[in-house]
């Protein structure tokens, strides 16, 4: 939904996205955003754009780097966003073959086949994210003990 806003002879559109849509999740970087929910978004949660798109070259049988040629002008948000639409398309596509020939694997089969690899550094960059955070807190905790336990400097005067 778009709003239109005339402000002196110029126009200016803002577009309200509907959060209430869409769930929250984890970037590849580890900070927080937004998906759609669905089992694909749920699988690639928390993947860095090149894991993305290691799935998307075996999903979709291009190769990296012509993914990778295809979206360098974007910015990395709109790089995992086109490239999770691609293994969607993908998934969609192989769960028609595989109605028609059960012989094919579901496309969420072959899905969870490829993240796997991305899904277990995923697991060991946020443990080493939940350690650094715990160390950041035990660091400033003893700051904060240390602190308490300094005598204050008066600034007022000396009593006679």
């Amino acid at each position: 939904m778009a709003n239109a806003k005339e402000d002196e002879g110029t126009k200016e559109v803002r577009i309200k996205p509907d959060l209430e849509k869409y769930v929250n999740g984890v970037s590849g970087s580890g900070k927080k955003t937004k998906n759609c929910g669905d089992a694909i978004a749920e699988a690639l949660d928390g993947f860095t754009v090149e894991e993305i798109r290691a799935v998307a070259s075996k999903m979709t049988d291009t190769t990296q780097k012509d993914l990778e040629a295809k979206y360098e002008h974007l910015n990395v948000g709109m790089q995992i966003m086109n490239l999770r639409n691609r293994i969607r398309g993908a998934v969609n596509k192989l769960d028609k073959a595989h109605e028609a020939d059960n012989a094919v694997p579901a496309g969420l089969v072959q899905l969870g086949y490829e993240v796997e690899k991305g899904q277990a550094a995923v697991a060991k960059r946020r443990a080493a994210a939940a350690k650094a955070k715990e160390d950041r807190e035990a660091k400033a905790a003893k700051n904060a003990e240390a602190k308490a336990a300094k005598p204050a400097k008066g600034k007022g005067k000396k009593a006679a």
